[in-house]
């Protein structure tokens, strides 16, 4: 999605599913596109929105991306290691059984950043999806990812 100058998302201009009609639903896309374009500075942002019945990402990783904002608005939120110790080259080894430290609720805003960021090749959040309890009730995910005119 490309931003107005003013950074200001048109939510009207994306093609989004007849169960995004919901004025709720849209403010809050909104309100993370524009967030999340201030915060990078960025022309455009990719946007995901999934509905999950498993975990998408189930092991210890680190995303080749600059930096990720994910934001679960229903479900079990994206698991972190706080684990500075951590190379994430190493892995799935060296943390494919560590517990979680921490774990976002939904709504909760998480930033990832990546081994795609200036100065951060050896580095970058060890992350996970979460499992997904069997039931009718799937995890809904945004993500959003800042795109640049290179």
């Amino acid at each position: 999605m490309r931003l107005a100058s003013d950074g200001v998302p048109d939510i009207d201009a994306l093609p989004l599913p007849p169960a995004f009609a919901h004025p709720a639903l849209r403010r809050e896309l909104a309100f993370l596109l524009e967030l999340y374009g201030d915060l990078l500075g960025c022309a455009a942002i990719g946007l995901r929105i999934e509905r999950l019945e498993r975990a998408m990402c189930p092991g210890w990783h680190v995303d080749r991306t600059g930096i990720r904002l994910l934001c679960t608005w229903c479900g079990p939120g994206t698991q972190w290691l706080d684990a500075p110790g951590i190379d994430p080259r190493g892995l799935p080894g060296s943390a494919a059984d560590a517990p979680a430290t921490g774990q976002a609720r939904p709504f909760d805003i998480v930033l990832l950043k990546g081994c795609a960021w200036q100065g951060n090749a050896a580095g970058g959040a060890v992350h996970r999806s979460p499992m997904v309890a069997p039931g009718p009730e799937p995890r809904i995910l945004v993500a959003l990812d800042a795109l640049w005119d290179d």
